[in-house]
């Protein structure tokens, strides 16, 4: 198959017949990688052919719909504390490549990052890279989408998904019995909340726990990183949703 570029919207200039030109920086890896005139490339969810390259720009002709690969059927929003830099990056990674619709960091009381809004900003924009790259990787012919920071004041409103897994190192409750559940109800759309380094504090855990669409669940006796807890926990109900 043909290799395939993500490709921001505003980068995209539609023409006639489908056909587009594209700006932006996956045009320098398109010159990168030495492809030539005539060389078919999937942008986004299409398979084109190039016209031409320029400088900083390339003209690209309409063949086909890509054939849509890869994509989970679960549709599962990971709602993650956010981590220190290089576990945040690994976490983002491995979470696409196992299947996750959506990622929304957040910030609790014990999270030990701290960003102003300039630096949220670069944080998620380099965030998304990784995720659009990890797409790639792994055959996806979707994007995932990391959305904006949220405070915890802000995360209630979020929880729009049927049923949300709760990830909480003092719960008691089984996993089991909740995915029983969630296999019962053929709920297909789901969340998942991972507290970062410091955890959550015990107002905030009360809370999370107090919504209706939330089951606290626990993972085991052994406390678990939390990109190690995000990645077992997605792991366990996706392969259980799409069995």
């Amino acid at each position: 198959m043909a290799r395939r570029f993500i490709v921001k919207n505003e980068d995209i200039n539609v023409l006639e017949n489908n056909n587009i030109n594209i700006r932006g920086p996956e045009v320098k890896h398109i010159q990168v990688l030495r492809h030539n005139v005539e060389d078919s490339i999937i942008v986004n969810e299409n398979i084109y052919k190039i016209v031409s390259i320029g400088k900083d720009n390339i003209d690209l002709e309409y063949i086909k719909k890509a054939p849509q690969i890869g994509i989970p059927t679960s549709n599962i929003t990971l709602y993650i504390g956010f981590l220190k830099s290089e576990k945040m990056d690994f976490l983002v990674q491995k979470s696409v490549e196992i299947g996750v619709k959506k990622i929304v960091p957040f910030f609790s009381k014990n999270v030990v990052v701290k960003l102003d809004e300039k630096a949220r900003d670069k944080r998620r924009e380099k965030l998304q890279k990784i995720a659009d790259e990890a797409c790639k990787q792994c055959g996806r012919m979707d994007t995932v989408q990391v959305e904006e920071f949220l405070d915890f004041k802000k995360l209630k409103s979020a929880l729009n998904e049927e049923k949300v897994f709760f990830a909480y190192e003092a719960s008691k409750d089984s996993l089991r019995n909740e995915i029983i559940d969630l296999k019962e109800r053929k709920i297909n759309n789901v969340g998942i909340i991972i507290g970062a380094e410091g955890g959550f504090a015990i107002q905030e855990a009360e809370e999370l726990n107090s919504f209706k669409n939330v089951c606290c669940v626990s993972l085991g006796d052994r406390i678990l990183r939390a990109e190690t807890a995000a990645i077992k926990l997605l792991s366990i109900i996706i392969y259980e949703m799409e069995e």
